[in-house]
């Protein structure tokens, strides 16, 4: 059984249970409400599984309907543990590529391994400045400024051997056309430079290569601590280790999938080849 189906399970006990001791208290909703200084309509939520109580509503509940000593500590148990779950489960939400750039460099800072995984372009730290700014494209202007300097500042910790950075590109990522023949060209020489320092490791998994899997959006992994992914609105931090180890097992498949060395590079250049005569 997973995480989420155990936490659906505890909240739906927990709520059972609430319901229960109401019944058992021969009390009304519009009673207990008003007694545990809750309206009717949070109690029905509680009660129903729409709402996860504080544990002082549970707290209250409990003392109120008289439940007995044993059932009252394990309601207020379970409902902490609930909260603390919840807590740890939590993907928090950061607006503007600044703030993003500046939280995954602190990220970045700490990890000792950095995997990547884009299959519609070029991961931030692999992207040329000119493919950068046309990323930004809608980004005002300042915040572009301060994006790429921080971008520069995170792109310098690959100088640190002691730090390992591990790429995975489908071949659409780079056949996506961000601009010119000659910007996607630039990009996918900066590439081939980049690969070529010791601590980085760059896959790309060709259009041949026989998935069976399906991976629904770009992330990048660091150490087995955080999870960053980039949604329309916004870019998500994940840190829950059972959602961590999720995503650690996508990139293992998805690694297994790549071409390197030789074939890599006869690949990029057949990509760029083509870029050039699209152009």
């Amino acid at each position: 059984m997973t995480a989420p189906e155990r936490s659906r399970l505890a909240r739906e006990r927990l709520s059972r249970e609430l319901r229960r001791l109401r019944t058992e208290a021969r009390m009304t909703g519009t009673a207990t409400a008003r007694a545990t200084g809750m309206s009717q309509s949070k109690l029905s939520k509680i009660e129903n599984g729409m709402l996860l109580p504080s544990v002082a509503d549970v707290e209250r509940l409990v003392n109120e309907l008289s439940a007995t000593r044993e059932t009252r500590l394990e309601l207020i148990e379970l409902a902490r543990q609930l909260h603390a779950e919840a807590e740890t489960r939590r993907v928090v939400l950061h607006r503007g590529a600044h703030r993003h750039q500046q939280t995954v460099a602190r990220i970045e800072a700490r990890a000792t391994t950095s995997r990547f995984f884009q299959n519609a372009g070029v991961p931030e730290l692999l992207q040329s400045e000119s493919y950068r700014r046309v990323v930004l494209a809608a980004t005002p202007p300042h915040e572009q400024d301060t994006a790429i300097a921080t971008l520069r500042s995170r792109r310098a910790r690959m100088d640190d051997l002691g730090k390992r950075f591990v790429f995975v590109l489908s071949e659409a990522a780079l056949r996506w056309r961000m601009g010119s023949a000659d910007l996607m060209c630039e990009q996918i020489e900066h590439l081939t430079q980049t690969m070529r320092r010791p601590n980085v490791q760059l896959g790309v998994i060709p259009w041949t290569a026989d998935a069976n899997l399906v991976a629904l959006h770009g992330f990048q992994v660091y150490d087995e601590r955080f999870v960053t992914l980039s949604v329309l609105t916004g870019n998500a931090t994940i840190t829950d280790p059972l959602d961590v180890r999720e995503y650690l097992a996508l990139f293992t498949r998805l690694e297994r999938l790549v071409m390197r060395g030789e074939q890599l590079e006869d690949l990029l250049e057949q990509i760029s080849r083509d870029h050039r005569k699209l152009g």
